[in-house]
């Protein structure tokens, strides 16, 4: 998946807009795209790795 998304600090990452893969493909079945997520990554096994999703309210 594909996310802008600002300064991730757990990863001392800056922000930019890069993809991401996805832990498990089940936590997208709510997105669409276009949606504002709040979400969580950490490094799993070399690749960054979206840990948990959900739509921003």
């Amino acid at each position: 998946m594909t996310l802008k998304h600002g300064p991730i600090a757990n990863l001392d990452m800056p922000g930019m807009t890069m993809i991401f893969k996805v832990a498990d493909p089940k936590m997208l079945d709510n997105l669409k795209p276009g949606d504002k997520v709040k979400f969580a990554a950490s490094n799993k096994d070399g690749a960054i790795t979206v840990t948990a999703i959900e739509v921003a309210r």
